[in-house]
């Protein structure tokens, strides 16, 4: 039964408990429902204790070795099959009984994890890097790109005291040129919003009785106060709960959020998994502790304060159905539903909806990587630990597994269905998030770029020029905002500046400043426009006088990312959300408030 709007999250079944009961009464064996602090260690029957076999004893949650003191015994969750074989070898020797104990599958499974928690945090750290130490961040800068930085330098500072101005104006040039390919990119992603306006959200027709099991990982750090609406929120999701696997990710350093979701007394298909203490402690590092527990075929990622439309599994599924294996990951849009909070937040509204209804849908159009959102992506979860899963060190983890995919020849797309999000309500709060993305930008774009040749070899010339469009391109955008706003003002000062200026050269490179400045003010007010239509969304357009100051703000926050990049290159500011909740059932247009409205 699924949690309506006002009911509590679903809680332990007793079904199942009554179950294994009445099977552990047949057998002639204990039955212990719940987990016995004195069990000192719980050991994988299979696999010889190696993470992996420990990983797959967990995943199926069938049978465990506990040692409780002195005893030794056998703690099984058999399935029904199991349990008839298990009825005739006890018949056969009724002296193992003794050593069995029959429990519910998710208290072998916490048994297990937190037995296996140290060896399993230590692969979430150091697995990427140990197997693909050229894509992990882990190191900032290589050899190869020190020397090179260096003598980047080097060549700058001579040609700069050798031309002046000259080969100042000559890099603001080229920047210009990369910074308006950026605009035309927006200005392209028009047309694909435009028409997908026209087309209805697809439908949500399968046969619910082969639906697989779908993970959903959820990492939280100091969110108690989120629990109990994600909670609700998550148990609207229109899939069989007999076959959802919903982990909570906590740290085991934050004992308040751990309270708040044993209080819930949560049952299946929630399950709390406690990370251990382990630097970084990142958001990537716990979903790549929890990735090799998921027992879903596929699994996505939601936030605390995420509001996921009801239907969006269906719709994940569907699209992962009608392609082959090479599509890896589809991204949903997430949308902002706190957008009239204040001048910021309509902002970060406006932005949301250009990127996520206009940017990665013409991306993915053109098969180029997407720069995938922190949470609401959705993967094959063979095809996510091929390529090694997130990051641990990569503070935006998600645009750099966009970028990973597509190097390893897989493809992602976008859905429709959306996610309401709640957008940072105040200038510190804005300043913190947007520093670390701008940072893990960096990052990503430092890692993706230690070997050109052979990142233009796996990605192509179409793929590469994406990729340094909206990693690279989005970090170089946000640093040159000052210059054209300063440029700008200077002009409508003294516009006779332009041919007062020394060399065509210069002349040229004001133009293209002053030409830059209006191009990205008139895409972002066009693309903001059209897709906040296609989600029957309303700005006032008073708060677009205010842009230049915002674009001041992103400046600010790319250079305070730099400075970081520096000095703390794996540090995670942490946003903290109050739970705002719009008014608006799940932030979504009107045909998709119908499709939701069809499944109630």
């Amino acid at each position: 039964m699924d949690v309506g709007e006002g009911d509590n999250p679903r809680r332990d079944d007793p079904d199942e408990a009554l179950r294994y009961a009445r099977l552990a009464a047949r057998l002639g064996v204990e039955f212990d429902p719940s987990p016995r602090k004195s069990w000192e260690r719980a050991t994988a029957v299979e696999g010889g204790g190696s993470t992996s076999g420990i990983a797959d004893a967990i995943r199926n949650g069938g049978a465990a070795r506990i040692e409780d003191g002195n005893t030794r015994r056998l703690l099984v969750a058999p399935t029904a099959e199991m349990g008839e074989r298990l009825e005739a070898v006890l018949q056969r020797r009724p002296e193992l009984a003794d050593g069995l104990v029959v429990t519910l599958p998710a208290v072998i499974r916490q048994s297990l994890t937190e037995t296996a928690g140290p060896r399993l945090v230590w692969r979430a750290v150091n697995w990427l890097d140990r197997n693909f130490p050229e894509l992990s961040a882990r190191r900032l800068l290589t050899r190869g790109q020190m020397i090179a930085g260096i003598v980047l330098v080097l060549l700058i500072a001579v040609a700069g005291w050798a031309g002046g101005w000259m080969v100042l104006a000559g890099f603001n040039l080229v920047a210009g040129l990369f910074f308006l390919a950026l605009v035309l990119l927006r200005l392209l992603a028009v047309s694909v919003v435009l028409e997908r306006s026209r087309r209805a959200p697809p439908p949500l027709d399968v046969d619910r009785e082969t639906l697989p099991v779908y993970s959903i990982l959820v990492p939280l750090y100091d969110e108690a106060h989120m629990v109990p609406e994600l909670a609700r929120a998550l148990g609207r999701l229109d899939w069989p709960k007999d076959r959802l696997d919903i982990k909570f990710i906590v740290e085991a350093c934050d004992p308040t959020t751990r309270l708040a979701i044993e209080r819930l007394g949560l049952g299946p298909p929630f399950e709390m998994l406690v990370v251990p203490e382990c630097m970084p402690r990142t958001k990537p590092k716990a979903l790549s502790f929890a990735l090799p527990l998921a027992r879903g075929r596929f699994v996505t990622v939601y936030d605390a304060e995420d509001r996921p439309d009801p239907g969006q599994l269906l719709e994940a599924y569907l699209a992962f159905a009608a392609e082959d294996e090479r599509l890896a990951c589809v991204q949903a849009p997430l949308l902002i539903d706190n957008g009239d909070a204040n001048v910021l937040t309509a902002f970060f509204a406006m932005e949301y909806s250009m990127q996520f209804d206009g940017v990665l849908p013409m991306l993915a159009a053109f098969d180029m990587p997407l720069p995938l959102g922190g949470t609401s992506n959705h993967f094959r979860t063979r095809a996510l630990k091929a390529v090694g899963g997130w990051d641990p060190h990569n503070v935006t983890e998600d645009a750099d597994l966009g970028v990973r995919f597509a190097r390893f020849g897989y493809r992602t797309g976008t859905i429709t269905r959306p996610t309401c999000e709640e957008a940072p309500h105040t200038l510190k709060l804005w300043l913190k998030q947007r520093t670390r993305w701008l940072k893990g930008w960096m990052q990503t774009s430092l890692v993706h770029s230690r070997q050109p040749r052979r990142l233009w070899r796996e990605l192509g010339p179409r793929r590469t020029l994406g990729f340094l469009l909206t990693g690279f391109g989005g970090v170089l955008a946000a640093a040159l905002h000052p210059l054209y706003i300063g440029t700008t003002l200077g002009l409508l000062i003294d516009p006779s500046a332009l041919w007062r200026a020394g060399t065509p050269l210069v002349s040229a490179m004001m133009f293209l400043n002053v030409f830059n400045f209006v191009a990205a003010y008139v895409a972002f007010v066009v693309l903001s426009g059209a897709t906040l239509r296609l989600r029957r969304s309303r700005r006032r357009p008073a708060v677009l006088l205010l842009l230049p100051a915002y674009w001041l703000l992103l400046s600010l926050a790319c250079y305070r990312a730099l400075l970081q990049l520096i000095v703390a290159p794996h540090r995670w500011e942490k946003t903290r959300h109050r739970g705002h909740r719009s008014r608006r059932p799940f932030g979504a247009s009107e045909p998709v408030r119908a499709a939701a409205r069809s499944l109630a």
